[in-house]
């Protein structure tokens, strides 16, 4: 009999361990999102997965909220993902800063983007609040380079590879940028960040101060000490003729993300300005 209750309380440890947040058996955001498929897919595509989470970045809500979560313990790469809200729940619960993790959350690839979805049949925990968001991510313009426009078929906007697909959704820096080219892309929102001669794009959609495509500084020319946003994999196929396109764009998330060179900051603040007064 002792040895039975022994047996018993034993097993019960076993199924409480295998049960907490960083098991063997759960999933970390790493997990989910590495991969060796040259399209960045990831491997539990379509699989149901307890996923131990991490700290919430960004929360955007638009045609569908979404809330980001980046792990601090994988700064290099592979760090982080989307977590699509189908009934609103997570996102009006959580807040930046707080580490959030799931049982039994879909894991599905979207035009290029690994998710996780959702949609109230699993369950999501807080486990801790207050966290300090993680440091961003230090890129150059050639680790996030922008597509080309190819005639096709079929036509559309699309990179070289897929190198970089670790930053997937991770919070990452680019210093030293100048904006070049606007009006670009499939939905002719993105913009050029030049850095001497190489390129990456940005995008401004889910920044909350922006103004109609793009926020009130984003202006041909201006320069930024610093431009810091979400990496985003943007990817669709059609058959020809309609425009495709597969591209990685930096979404800015507020105007804290935009840090001009001191000689132009004066003028872009007149212009925020400007268009704060005509908003009213």
């Amino acid at each position: 009999m002792k040895k039975y209750w022994v047996g018993a309380i034993l097993t019960g440890l076993a199924l409480m361990s295998s049960n907490a947040p960083g098991h063997a058996d759960e999933l970390s955001i790493y997990d989910v999102q590495y991969t060796t498929d040259p399209s960045g897919a990831s491997p539990y595509d379509g699989q149901t997965h307890n996923v131990d989470g991490g700290i919430v970045t960004h929360v955007w809500s638009g045609w569908q909220d979404r809330v980001y979560l980046q792990d601090p313990n994988d700064p290099d790469g592979w760090g982080a993902i989307v977590v699509k809200d189908w009934n609103g729940g997570l996102f009006s619960s959580v807040n930046i800063g707080d580490w959030v993790s799931f049982d039994n959350v879909a894991i599905d690839e979207y035009r290029g983007t690994t998710f996780l979805q959702y949609d109230g049949t699993g369950t999501y925990t807080i486990e801790t609040t207050g966290n300090p968001v993680p440091e961003p991510k230090l890129l150059t313009a050639a680790g996030l380079a922008a597509p080309t426009y190819s005639a096709g078929p079929p036509p559309g906007w699309f990179v070289a590879d897929h190198d970089s697909e670790p930053y997937e959704s991770m919070v990452v820096t680019l210093n030293d940028v100048q904006v070049g080219a606007k009006d670009l892309g499939k939905a002719s929102d993105n913009y050029e960040l030049w850095q001497s001669t190489d390129v990456a794009w940005a995008a401004d959609y889910m920044n909350v101060d922006v103004v109609g495509d793009y926020h009130p500084w984003i202006e041909t020319g201006a320069e930024f000490e610093s431009i810091t946003g979400i990496v985003e994999q943007y990817t669709r196929s059609y058959d020809p003729p309609a425009d495709s396109w597969d591209y990685y764009q930096l979404l800015t998330r507020s105007t804290a993300d935009l840090v001009p060179e001191p000689g132009t900051i004066s003028l872009l603040l007149a212009g925020l300005v400007l268009v704060g007064r005509r908003r009213r």
